[in-house]
């Protein structure tokens, strides 16, 4: 085998590899019914980036010369990541959601593209291989135009509108998990932002298409990696990973309803969610049960996990001091340190994730 099949076989396995983990994510998120609608959206843009990704595949393997007629045949859904994209942020969490006939105006690029490459499928497959062939010689240098240009790149221009206009959207609603949410539209503006800049100057050097696509490939499959990595650790979407997790569990019906009940007595009744060191294990040492097992419950009677449970009864004492006038007396990071928050950060943040609010406009909303 030589270098270039080594090369070939080394792409092909990379690439592969990222398009499998894609399209389990793809499942992972089309099965978590409780993103509701706005799961479609979501499902629907990251295939847009896989598709496009096994175009790379096809190019830097060179498939695509003994497979001409696959040319272009996903490449208007890349005008769909964009849009998808925004409607998935505007629809997340929002049960009400529901597209409108306006909405219809988000997949005009797609539709505008479609109309435009349909000649290009028609087309016989001696036009196909010369268009290939085209994309793998040496482009003279400066004398790209401009409406190449613009083909080349008008879906990263969308896309990149698409995510700015999300971010603003999250950062207005103030959105649960919206911390995640803003590393999905910062990382699709910087594929997009990035994506733009290598294609314009590979385009204006001159170089070859195998090329830009070796580059483009390798940025596309962080992209897609990293979505993967961040989607499954959304709130939502975690219950459909636990349950496969814990199926084995040993643990009863009857058993997990005990659990349930103790772990409520820890933080009811005897507030211990008050030490600022507390943690799981001190947790199932008190009520003797193994941390697993506390895991699992919180994961499926109490839809929850420690960390979250402990910060909902803090943020309630919070509350019910900053209702009582305690501000009066003591600061706002006082009464955070009164109930078990290690710094001033750690209970603005949690306040503000739990209530949508920071304590000083709780103040104001509950005098």
């Amino acid at each position: 085998m030589n270098s270039i099949e080594s090369f070939s076989f080394v792409v092909t396995f990379l690439l592969g590899g990222v398009i499998l983990v894609g399209c389990f994510v793809i499942l992972v998120v089309l099965k978590s019914s409780s993103l509701k609608q706005s799961r479609f959206f979501l499902a629907l843009a990251i295939f847009g980036l896989i598709q496009h990704l096994f175009t790379y595949l096809l190019f830097t393997t060179q498939l695509i010369k003994q497979w001409p007629h696959l040319l272009g045949v996903g490449y208007p859904l890349l005008y769909l990541v964009g849009p998808c994209f925004y409607l998935f942020i505007k629809s997340y969490g929002n049960s009400s959601f529901r597209l409108k006939t306006l909405d219809l105006i988000h997949i005009v690029p797609f539709i505008l593209m479609l109309v435009v490459f349909i000649p290009r499928y028609t087309g016989n497959i001696e036009e196909k291989r010369a268009v290939i062939q085209y994309y793998y010689d040496i482009l003279p240098n400066g004398t790209v135009a401009f409406s190449d240009w613009l083909q080349a790149s008008s879906h990263l221009i969308l896309l990149f509108v698409y995510a700015t206009i999300a971010l603003f959207f999250i950062h207005k609603k103030d959105q649960k998990n919206s911390i995640l949410l803003k590393r999905f539209g910062i990382l699709l503006i910087f594929l997009a932002v990035t994506e733009l800049m290598i294609q314009t100057g590979f385009l204006l050097s001159g170089a070859s298409a195998i090329t830009t696509e070796i580059i483009l490939s390798g940025l596309m499959s962080i992209t897609i990696l990293l979505l993967g990595y961040w989607i499954v650790d959304i709130k939502q979407i975690l219950p459909v990973l636990e349950g496969r997790k814990y199926k084995t569990s040993p643990l009863s019906e009857v058993r997990s309803q005990e659990i349930q009940q103790q772990i409520q007595v820890f933080f009811y009744e005897e507030k211990r969610y008050l030490d600022p060191n507390l943690k799981i294990a001190d947790l199932s040492s008190t009520i003797n049960v193994p941390s697993h097992h506390i895991s699992q419950v919180l994961s499926e009677k109490m839809n929850s996990n420690f960390y979250e449970i402990l910060n909902h009864h803090r943020i309630e004492k919070a509350k019910e001091m900053l209702r009582s006038g305690a501000l009066q007396k003591i600061s706002v990071q006082a009464i955070g340190e009164e109930c078990g928050f290690s710094s001033k950060t750690s209970f603005y943040r949690a306040f503000k994730k739990i209530t949508s609010m920071t304590p000083m406009q709780y103040i104001e909303k509950n005098p």
